[in-house]
C-alpha cells in the first residue's frame, strides 16, 4: 500500500501518427549521393570508436607518472616517519 501526501495527475502520452507518408521518398541518403547502408555505417563506426580505444591503451600501458607520484609519496612518508618518530 502506497501512502501519498498529494495525488499527481496521471502521465500524459502522445501518439504521433503519420499522415501523407510515402517510404519511397524518406530514403536516407549519404553525402556523396548514394542510398544509405546502415550495415556499413556501423562497420566504419565500430572500427572508428576500436582504434580510438586501442590506441588510448596503448598510450596508457604503463603509467609512469602514476609510478613517480606515488614513489615521491612513499619517499616524503618514510623521510617523516623517520624525522619525527625515531629516538
Amino acid at each position: 500500500m502506497a501512502f501519498n501526501m498529494f495525488e499527481r495527475p496521471e502521465k500524459r502520452e502522445f501518439h504521433y501518427k503519420r499522415r501523407f507518408y510515402q517510404a519511397e521518398e524518406d530514403k536516407p541518403v549519404g553525402k556523396d549521393g548514394e542510398d544509405f547502408d546502415p550495415d556499413k555505417f556501423a562497420d566504419r563506426l565500430h572500427r572508428s570508436w576500436s582504434s580510438h580505444r586501442m590506441s588510448r591503451q596503448d598510450r596508457n600501458k604503463f603509467p609512469l607518472k602514476t609510478v613517480i607520484w606515488l614513489a615521491f609519496i612513499v619517499f616524503v612518508l618514510v623521510f617523516f616517519f623517520l624525522k619525527f618518530f625515531e629516538k
